[in-house]
């Protein structure tokens, strides 16, 4: 499934990082290639190839955790206009890696799992920007243990669902609040703590 997943992601990584750097050959075999392109000086200079180069980013999966409904997803395309990379939406996810999978807190640690070492994949040659719910603690932890990740929590006041449950983040890297704080303000505050955290 993490395959199959990817191999729909390679369009994005091509289009969104890639080109300017690297490619992803799939092909027959198990697995997959990525390789450096070989661009002229001018393309290096116009895509900035160079100056991400000479400053490659220490850690490269940011996970965006919070309730249903916090602003994962507009704050994740948002970020990725500032930094590039891939998103890995949840309800994407959900559809191609989880399709079969239910909201047992058993299912969606496995899901989230799922995630992690789709993000990792992807993290050899590319900033990842997860935004997937992520709801419990323990599943938390054992993504930490997998990929450790930038947690930035999207706090939100919602009203309580029963049927979606959520534990909030003891210590998360970054904290934004979306009913406070403008969307354009929680990038700028995210890319100052990454900034912070990767010197």
């Amino acid at each position: 499934m993490i395959q199959k997943s990817l191999k729909k992601y390679t369009e994005l990584v091509k289009i969104l990082v890639i080109p300017d750097i690297d490619e992803i050959c799939y092909g027959r075999e198990v697995g997959y290639e990525i390789r450096k392109i070989d661009l002229d000086d001018k393309t290096e200079k116009i895509s900035g190839t160079l100056t991400r180069l000479k400053n490659p980013p220490t850690q490269k999966i940011v996970w965006l955790t919070g309730q249903s409904g916090a602003g994962k997803t507009t704050l994740a395309q948002a970020l990725q206009k500032k930094i590039g990379g891939v998103i890995l939406d949840g309800d994407e996810m959900r559809e191609t890696i989880s399709k079969e999978l239910g909201f047992s807190k058993e299912d969606r640690e496995t899901h989230n799992l799922r995630v992690a070492r789709l993000a990792q994949t992807l993290a050899k040659k590319n900033i990842v920007i997860v935004s997937v719910i992520a709801p419990f603690q323990d599943a938390r932890e054992k993504i930490d243990k997998l990929i450790k990740p930038i947690w930035v929590y999207v706090k939100r006041k919602l009203p309580k669902d029963p049927n979606k449950p959520y534990q909030e983040p003891k210590k998360p890297d970054i904290r934004v609040e979306s009913d406070k704080q403008s969307t354009t303000e929680q990038v700028e505050a995210i890319l100052v703590s990454i900034n912070k955290i990767n010197h």
